[in-house]
């Protein structure tokens, strides 16, 4: 075979293997909106909830992403509780890794059902001023928490055997009881950035506050 003849061999050959298509490469995966990933996280996590219309407009009392939950994968409530996905999340994450966790070390059971005082509540802040205010008349302060859905207040735990643990009446003492609130209580700081408990003020004096809202405070 001459050399001009597989010269012209091989030129076709690269012209054939050029004009082939290139191999298909596979799709990506789709991305979800971060309020359907948060809304799959929460399934994902075998939540009990009720997806909810967004409430609100901006500024004024607004949940892009509201849920009604009525339970956590290992937690009943003890009637439904409206917030917004991501608080919803965080609370799910805060009863599986401190409440559980705390409640089989001190108690050598698990919490069967959370008590809450309170979710979403279109309000100001309720602080010793605010209240004194609103006595006279007033009803003035910054957006509480609450009223963008980030925020609960908790007022006690129900063991499995039916025991019952109260902010009110357990917070104070030298018992289990109160070492389970106090250890629930330090450590929720590491999942809100607001922890308000008894000892913050005489208005928290039942319940602890927890809020993913932008400001930080643990108060133990």
């Amino acid at each position: 075979m001459s050399v001009r003849l597989v010269f012209a061999v091989l030129t076709l050959a690269l012209l054939g293997a050029c004009s082939s298509p290139p191999p298909r490469l596979a799709a990506p995966p789709p991305i979800l909106d971060p309020d359907s990933a948060c809304l799959k996280d929460l399934r994902d996590r075998r939540m009990a909830f009720e997806p909810q219309a967004a409430l609100g407009n901006s500024g004024t009392c607004a949940i892009a992403n509201p849920v009604k939950v009525t339970a956590d994968s290992q937690t009943s409530w003890n009637r439904p509780g409206v917030m917004s996905c991501s608080m919803a999340r965080t609370v799910e994450r805060f009863e599986t890794q401190v409440v559980q966790a705390a409640a089989q070390r001190i108690f050598g059971q698990k919490v069967a059902k959370l008590h809450h005082m309170g979710t979403y509540n279109c309000r100001t802040r309720r602080t010793e001023t605010t209240v004194a205010s609103a006595d006279m008349g007033s009803r003035g302060g910054r957006l509480s928490e609450h009223g963008k859905g980030q925020a609960i207040d908790v007022g006690g735990f129900e063991l499995a055997d039916g025991t019952m643990i109260s902010v009110k009446t357990d917070w104070k003492g030298a018992g289990k009881k109160s070492e389970f609130l106090q250890a629930v209580a330090r450590a929720s700081c590491e999942h809100f950035n607001v922890v308000l408990t008894p000892n913050h003020n005489k208005l928290h004096a039942d319940h602890l506050h927890l809020d993913i809202g932008p400001h930080k405070l643990c108060s133990m």
